[in-house]
Order: C-alpha cells, then structure tokens, then sequence
C-alpha cells in the first residue's frame, strides 16, 4: 500500500492534469445540435420555470420531454444559478463528473497496486478519445459514467477489504445516483459487474454481508426521490418514459445496430490506448487480483447488446476497467523497462501509431475541406502529426521501448489541444445555430421559424422558443407582415424556400448546413 504523502500527491498530479484537459476552454466552442444543445435547453427551461411540477417534469420547447430523467438537469440547472447560462455552464457538469471518475480510478489503481499504476490508469482514461471528448460535451453520459466508476470500484475495494467488515454503502447510492441520470441502466451497469466480481471471487462473499435489503431498500429511496413526484404529478409521464426505455428493446427501436457494435466502438473509444490492450487483457484475465476488471469490461458491450437500440456513449463505463487494466500495465513498463516479452508489443504499438500519425497529417487537408478549419489551424495539425510520428519512430529506432507510451501520451495531448483550439470551433460554426442567433438578436423581438429543420441550438441561444413547421404557406404568411421575420433551414430546403419567398428572401448567414433568411436586407455589418 502505498504512503499517503505519495498518494496525495499522485492526486494532486492526476487532478491538475485531467482538471485542465476537461475543464479548459468550456465556452471556446458553441453548443452542438441535435444533443448538446437538446439537454442544454431542457435544463434552460427547467431553470427558469416556476413551480414544483417543473422542478420534475423536464421540458423541451417548453412541451413535455419524456426521453431523460430530470437529475442530469437539476446539475446543470444548478451549474447555470451559479455560473450564468451558457456553453461553460452547460459542460461543467461533464467535465466535474469526467474528473470524479478519473480520480476513483485514480484511487483505485493507486490503492490496489502502485501509486504509478494509479496515475497511468487515470491518465490512460482521461486522454481516450471517448472519455475526453463526452468529457467536453454537455450530455449525460458522462454524469451517470461517473455514478457506474464510483459504484463498482466502490464494490470491487469492499470485496477485497478484509473480513469482518460492514455491509456496503456507496455502490447502492451510486446507483441510485445513476437512476436519477439516466434511468434503470444506471443501476444495472454498477450491479452486472459486482455479481461477477462476486461470482468469481475465492472465496465469494457471503449473501448476508452484503446488505442486500437495505441497499436495495437505499437504492429505491434515491430513486423515490424523482420517480413518485413524477408519478404524482404526471403518471402519463412515467409511462411514456418507462415506454421509451422499453423500445430500445425491440427491433424497431430507435439507433438499431447490429449485435456487434459495441465490440467495435469500444476500441474506437478507447483509442489511442487501444494499441496497447490485447497483452494487457489476456495478462490481467489470467491473473485473479485483476480478472474482475475483465468480467467487467466483457459485461458492458455484452449487457448493452441485448438491446437493439444501440449508441456507442452507451459504452463508456467498460473504459474504466480497461484504462486501470492497460494503465498498470504500463505504468509497469515505463517505470521499470520493456521486459524482454513485451518488446515487440510495444514496437509494434509504437509503429502503427506512427502510421495512424501520418494519415492524421494526409487527412488534415481533407478536415479543412469540411469544416473552415484557419490556415494556421492546418499547418499546426500537419507538424505536429508529422513532429509525433518522427518522435516515436526516434524512439523506436533507439531501442527504447519503455518510452513509447510515454511518446504516445505526449502526441495524445497535443493532438487534443489543437483540436480545442482550431477544430471545435470551426465544426461548431457548422452544426450549431449561436451566429445566427447572435443576427437575429440585432433586429429586436422577431417570429423566428424553423422551416423543416428541429435545432435546439437556436432556441437555447435565443432565450426564447422557435415556430417549427414544415409549411410553406405558414412561413410566406410571417414573411409578408410589416415587422422584421426570420427562418433557419437546411440545405435541402435552400431552393424551395427561395422559391416560396422569393424577393422577401434575404440571406443574413449561411454556411453549407443551414442558411438564415429574413424578410429585409441585412444590416451593412452583417455576415453572409
């Protein structure tokens, strides 16, 4: 066990560093549409209605939203109190609960083996494509991926503490937290790996230590919490949304995907880090301390496949078992040298990410193409790919293989900073409406239509809510008043709605996805 004057500080190291890769540059980037922008909106209306029923009952465009249950958006309904509505605000509640993850991994690791495997799984998690990047988003799956890391890992240290010991508190609470999240899923997420953990422990833990009844009985009273007013106020609601998480069941639901997507995405997600996880896989199943880790990481993507509503954030939780089974691993090899077995793993991890590394600097012309990504933002991109790659294969060909991680790490961290400064951005000004708000907020109090299109983005920006409608005759109607109008389409309606408005039709803002029209000329100011 390691001293705590070292464990405090490999926090500290692990807290500093995750703290600025999540929580830097909030507010650099609009909000996306459909999905970040969607719960940012259902929590900007949570937080400014009045009323007990709207403390329980979320509302999108001010109409009932029965597709989330309402803890997410208490968080974020809080962060907004505090902090001011906006892109900051509406991804803190992400990146706090990305930081409180990578710290009980953090804990774990450090507790359970080193205080080098500890940071090396915290920092493995933490620079994952998957992890950073819903890190950095304003959705929930981060939140109750939180509430399932505390939970299990809370479980997994009880079962290995030494008898006698108390019945378990915190994985009945985090799954009560993670109800209120995200609904059932929350829980069986954190209960599915424990029951394995147990199942293949020597000896199991006994059914009575567990506390199954006043966990179960704590559980429910945090669900209660959301669940009975909802019941209460609405039971229509309860309904609909115990509907919704029915139809991920079936055929016909919404996002079906084959039965093995998951055991694709999770290697995406788990990238750049997926280059070192097979050896570190088959090692730690074969070894008893570690083989709960891969019970559990084998359960998420198995579990979720029964559904056939399938998204790939679904996954994030079997992350965490993964980054303390390759983080350990590697923590190993840094700290003490290649042992001679590991050797032409680590070459050949080092080698394809300097091909991954090279296609990312034949792509960067491509992704300028896409999004207006600065001249400075491609140029950047293209030498520092080139600049990574060339420091790994130095690496390799000076047969120090023990630092390829470590090159690894160092070209993760800084492909991620370019992409917050110069990528974000520009993707945002194409999949986010906040400059055409910003344009149409110049002209006053104005209808605003949203011709065959749903953005949420523009309602959350504009503080107020939208006309959608897919009729033509509704739009030439507003259009022919006297006052100021505008209307926001996509660019398969760019021909028709010129046709149906035609002189009345000026373009305020455009780009390839939406254009913005309003019924007079733009100011002189104004962008196109």
């Amino acid at each position: 066990m390691p001293t705590p004057g070292r464990a405090i500080v490999g926090g500290l190291l692990v807290a500093l560093a995750a703290g600025v890769l999540f929580l830097h540059g909030l507010d650099r980037y609009p909000l996306f549409d459909p999905d970040e922008a969607r719960h940012a909106e259902v929590a900007r209306e949570m937080a400014a209605a009045q009323g007990m029923r709207a403390l329980f009952l979320p509302t999108l465009d001010f109409r009932p939203y029965r597709e989330k249950p309402a803890g997410y958006y208490w968080l974020v309904a809080l962060a907004y109190h505090w902090g001011g509505v906006g892109e900051t605000a509406a991804r803190s509640v992400s990146a706090l609960a990305a930081l409180v993850g990578v710290l009980a991994i953090y804990a774990y690791g450090a507790r359970h083996a080193s205080v080098a495997a500890g940071v090396g799984a915290a920092l493995v998690a933490a620079t994952t494509v998957g992890w950073l990047g819903l890190a950095r988003l304003g959705i929930l799956d981060m939140t109750v991926t939180a509430c399932i890391a505390v939970g299990v890992l809370a479980g997994l240290a009880w079962m290995e503490h030494p008898e006698p010991r108390r019945p378990p508190i915190a994985p009945y609470v985090a799954a009560g937290l993670g109800t209120l999240v995200k609904g059932p899923i929350g829980a069986a997420l954190i209960a599915g790996p424990l029951v394995l953990a147990a199942l293949a422990r020597r000896p199991r833990p006994a059914v009575g230590g567990l506390g199954l009844g006043r966990g179960i009985a704590l559980t429910a009273g945090i669900a209660a919490v959301l669940y009975v007013p909802l019941a209460i106020f609405d039971p229509s609601y309860v309904a609909a949304f115990a509907a919704t998480n029915f139809r991920r069941l079936v055929p016909a639901s919404p996002h079906a995907a084959p039965v093995w997507y998951y055991f694709v995405w999770i290697p995406v997600l788990f990238l750049p880090w997926t280059l070192f996880a097979p050896r570190a896989v088959v090692r730690a199943a074969r070894d008893p301390r570690r083989r709960a880790l891969v019970l559990w990481a084998a359960f998420v993507p198995v579990f979720l496949s029964l559904a056939h509503g399938k998204l790939a954030t679904y996954a994030l939780s079997a992350l965490v078992p993964l980054a303390l089974v390759v983080g350990e691993d590697l923590a190993g090899v840094v700290m003490e040298g290649a042992h001679e077995r590991d050797e032409s793993l680590l070459a050949a991890a080092g080698w394809v990410a300097v091909l991954a590394l090279g296609a990312i600097a034949l792509a960067a012309p491509w992704i300028a193409h896409r999004y207006p990504v600065s001249i400075a933002g491609r140029v950047l991109a293209v030498l520092a790919s080139l600049g990574a790659a060339a420091g790994i294969v130095a690496v390799l060909r000076a047969g120090r293989l023990a630092l390829v991680p470590v090159a690894v790490l160092g070209a993760t961290i800084t492909l991620y900073a370019l992409a917050l400064r110069f990528v974000l951005p520009a993707a945002g000004a194409l999949h986010s409406d906040r400059d055409a708000a910003a344009l149409i907020a110049t002209a006053g109090s104005a209808p605003v239509v949203a011709f065959g299109i749903h953005d949420p983005s523009l309602t959350f920006y504009l503080r107020a809510p939208t006309v959608t409608t897919d009729d033509a005759e509704l739009v030439r109607t507003i259009f022919a008043g006297d006052g100021p109008a505008f209307v926001v389409t996509g660019h398969r309606h760019f021909a028709k709605l010129e046709e149906i408005l035609g002189a009345r039709a000026h373009v305020w803002h455009a780009t390839p996805r939406r254009r913005l029209y309003a019924n007079r000329p733009p100011p002189e100011n104004g962008s196109r």
